[in-house]
């Protein structure tokens, strides 16, 4: 008998379009972007980045009621109502002449991030996936690690051959045409739904819907690991941020011309394509919390190196190093939450560790910008966050020591 083919890897396929172009519109074409806006109306680079700051901080305090929801309802129309109000703040972003226009526009386009980008969709892939989890992780992120190799040129190629407001519109095309039809029709809220199981495993195909269960959610916010591990990849994400806004202008003020500066940007996303396929799948074999630990530290070091090698080689040490961590940071620190603290609970949890994780977000882009203000470069934040993420990143190693302190697992 013909094995029937599970619709889960449908989800996987869908998702790893969307994802791709949410991400490339909605985080990496930002930084392109920077110097145009800076130009075109005299802003300042803390201005312009603070919208960011205001996005990623609604988009924080966001997630956990968004984290519930997608536990309780499921994540089809959340994330298509996602995608359609981000095409309709991006159309409005085209229009804005003055600084308050643009951070309110980057306010409302926190709530399509929250709703769009990858905590819903790995709450999906939690969902749907148990065995096979770290392939449907390695898949989804491995097609959406295009991301930033396309927008980032992309982005360059359009303000260049256009403008920057055309190039919005042409970004709220994709979110309305594209992204939010493929959600509203492939996504399901779990294998029931389409007469499936887990996995795509031979079993009964219905299971009872079963409310979030909020004690098992307390009890890991009781857990230190939780805690150990929120703080590490806290510090990761400080780098993450710093790179993702600052990369490209940084290489502009070195005297690089702009197409130059997006393509070692580009570059660093191509590793992060044989990152993902090597390290997500690579963590069914080795603990996942060595895996997160070392690649959270590479990610740290791709900053001290930036500042401290001249030339190329500092320019080339940094991408070889964050792109192969950041290639695969995202997706091991999804399958090491969900396998420490189970499927029921992930959404919540998810929710909570991306309101912590909105504090380097929301405060980077900002603080990075004034420290270059007042010293005249990006050394200083450079090497600072650098090591804070490096250093700070070694609190994974010590988390499996308290897997006996009494948290709860609940699938």
């Amino acid at each position: 008998m013909t094995r029937r083919w599970y619709y889960g890897w449908n989800l996987v396929a869908v998702l790893a379009v969307t994802e791709t172009l949410s991400y490339g519109i909605l985080i990496y074409a930002f930084s392109v972007y920077v110097v145009p806006l800076e130009q075109a109306f005299g802003w300042s680079r803390a201005t312009i980045n603070g919208a960011v700051t205001a996005a990623q901080l609604v988009a924080g305090l966001l997630a956990w009621p968004v984290g519930i929801l997608l536990d309780r309802y499921g994540a089809r129309w959340l994330m298509t109502a996602g995608a359609i109000w981000g095409a309709v703040w991006l159309a409005l972003w085209g229009f804005v002449t003055e600084p308050w226009q643009h951070i309110v526009v980057w306010v409302m386009l926190g709530i399509s991030m929250a709703t769009t980008l990858y905590e819903p969709a790995f709450v999906i892939v939690a969902q749907w996936f148990d065995r096979k989890r770290s392939t449907a992780l390695t898949v989804l992120t491995f097609v959406a690690g295009f991301a930033i190799i396309i927008a980032t040129p992309t982005t360059t190629w359009l303000i260049e051959r256009y403008s920057w407001n055309v190039t919005t519109w042409i970004y709220a095309g994709v979110m309305l045409v594209v992204v939010a039809p493929l959600l509203a029709w492939w996504v399901r809220k779990s294998p029931a739904d389409v007469g499936a199981v887990v996995d795509g495993a031979h079993g009964p195909t219905t299971a009872p819907v079963r409310p979030v269960p909020l004690h098992a959610v307390r009890e890991a916010m009781h857990d230190r690991g939780f805690w150990l591990l929120g703080g590490a990849f806290l510090a990761s994400t400080c780098a993450l941020v710093v790179v993702l806004q600052t990369f490209v202008p940084l290489l502009i003020d070195r005297g690089l011309s702009a197409t130059d500066a997006a393509w070692y940007a580009a570059a660093a996303g191509v590793l992060a394509l044989p990152s993902r396929l090597l390290f997500t799948p690579l963590g069914a074999y080795v603990s996942r919390y060595t895996l997160a630990t070392a690649l959270c530290v590479m990610q740290g070091l791709a900053l001290v190196v930036l500042m401290l090698f001249p030339g190329g080689w500092g320019i080339w040490g940094c991408v070889v190093l964050f792109g192969l961590s950041f290639g695969a940071i995202t997706p091991v620190r999804a399958a090491l939450f969900a396998d420490r603290y189970g499927v029921a609970i992930y959404g919540a949890l998810s929710g909570i560790l991306a309101l912590v994780l909105t504090v380097a977000r929301a405060v980077m882009p900002v603080l990075v910008e004034t420290i270059r203000t007042n010293t005249g470069d990006y050394v200083a934040i450079y090497l600072w966050v650098g090591m804070l993420s490096a250093f700070g990143s070694l609190g994974i190693a010590f988390v499996p020591a308290l897997r006996q302190r009494g948290h709860v697992r609940t699938e």
